[in-house]
């Protein structure tokens, strides 16, 4: 059922009908195959089974990535800091998942986003950010945690506590 919104100045509108998932994003990428295997080997990502002529793809928890290689007329273009794709992992494979990174000499950042999820960035190569995110269910939790892996003055700092 579509509810009614009223907006700024009194005009009224239905509200928008739902969107079910995200299908598919889309990256430019200087190197194909390099990129592939990084979404692949890295991030653990699996090739679908697609038919027909479309581009080399590939589902990461349950969401496609097409990768279009550079040309004259699109270049790779990574958002800034703030732009970037997140995908929630389990608390338990958070430092499983720094090992792995560090094994295979990826550059990464560990951060916090106060004491609500603590997360891990990381730049495919063509420089688009991926962030590995863990939401705590309360924030006594996500202290315990955070803590834990000495990440607690920055949890503070971003609480601006």
């Amino acid at each position: 059922m579509r509810t009614r919104a009223v907006f700024k100045g009194g005009s009224e509108m239905s509200s928008a009908p739902s969107i079910q998932k995200l299908e598919h994003w889309t990256l430019v990428t200087s190197d194909v195959e390099r990129t592939k295997r990084f979404y692949t080997d890295v991030l653990g990502a699996k090739l679908p089974d697609r038919s027909g002529n479309g581009p080399v793809s590939v589902d990461l928890a349950g969401t496609l990535i097409d990768f279009f290689p550079a040309g004259d007329r699109q270049q790779p273009q990574p958002g800034s800091n703030g732009q970037h794709h997140a995908y929630i992992i389990k608390l338990e494979d958070y430092d499983p998942w720094v090992e792995h990174l560090r094994g295979r000499d990826v550059p990464f950042r560990m951060t916090t986003h106060g004491l609500g999820r603590m997360s891990i960035y990381v730049d495919d190569p063509d420089g688009y950010h991926i962030e590995l995110t863990v939401p705590f269910a309360n924030t006594d939790i996500g202290r315990h945690e955070i803590e834990k892996r000495g990440l607690l003055a920055e949890a503070e700092r971003r609480r601006g506590a």
